[in-house]
């Protein structure tokens, strides 16, 4: 007697660009060729995304679609649809097989926040042919200086790859001490000016402090308060040393 049937899980990738992934916050579905939906997932924290089994109880050549539903808010939601293949056939052990082909190559959705406050970084993508685990270590080349002072973290990225059973592998990220952030401070040495004015007087000698005087922000608020220093008498006598008349 045939096998009465052959279950399929289908394993794809969630690559999140300028912010972390949390799990569960994105959908994917599967939709047949009339665009029904058929089955649902979500990501993992590292963009793993699986799939229940779709079960076959009959030979044939099956086409789906796999497609991104929805999105956190601040997410571009990829658009990709990607189309699945699925043949199953009746083996000479007498029980169904089934095999996965990917036309445009295996599923991978990326998605990018939108944040205003952060300056992206984003490496070219890896191609990795072996199914392990990678280490590798982000951290950032530019030195301090001409005002800046450079953030010295060193932050781990670890790589899954994994084999999903059909010949495909698939890729998850993972950041063990937190998403990639680097912050770079910015200081400036200060600069010094110094504001001044002339007062004179009409009818009397200038006496030293007898006046005051402010200086006013553009809100009207007092920055700081000074009084006159002394006039300089011999400019009031004549060039013959006679006082003026």
């Amino acid at each position: 007697m045939a096998a009465s049937h052959v279950d399929v899980m289908l394993l794809m990738s969630k690559i999140a660009i300028g912010a972390p992934q949390t799990g569960g916050e994105f959908m994917f579905g599967i939709f047949n060729q009339g665009d029904t939906e058929l089955y649902t997932a979500t990501n993992d924290k590292t963009g793993l995304i699986t799939f229940h089994a779709v079960r076959f109880t009959s030979p044939g050549v099956y086409h789906y679609t796999v497609k991104e539903i929805s999105a956190p808010a601040g997410w571009d939601i990829d658009t990709t649809e990607w189309p699945v293949e699925i043949n199953v056939t009746l083996g000479a052990d007498n029980k169904l097989h089934a095999i996965v082909t990917y036309p445009n190559g295996t599923p991978v959705f990326i998605d990018t926040h939108q944040c205003a406050a952060c300056g992206l970084v984003e490496f070219p993508e890896l191609t990795f042919t072996v199914p392990g685990v990678y280490e590798y270590t982000l951290r950032e080349k530019t030195p301090s200086g001409g005002g800046w002072t450079t953030d010295d973290s060193i932050i781990k990225v670890i790589v899954n790859v994994v084999d999903d059973g059909h010949g495909n592998l698939i890729a998850t990220i993972c950041y063990p001490d937190g998403f990639p952030t680097f912050t770079n401070i910015y200081e400036v040495n200060p600069a010094c000016i110094i504001i001044s004015a002339c007062k004179t007087a009409i009818g009397a000698p200038l006496p030293a402090g007898r006046f005051e005087f402010g200086l006013f922000d553009e809100d009207g608020e007092l920055i700081s308060s000074v009084t006159n220093g002394p006039a300089d008498e011999t400019s009031l006598t004549s060039p013959d040393g006679d006082d003026d008349e």
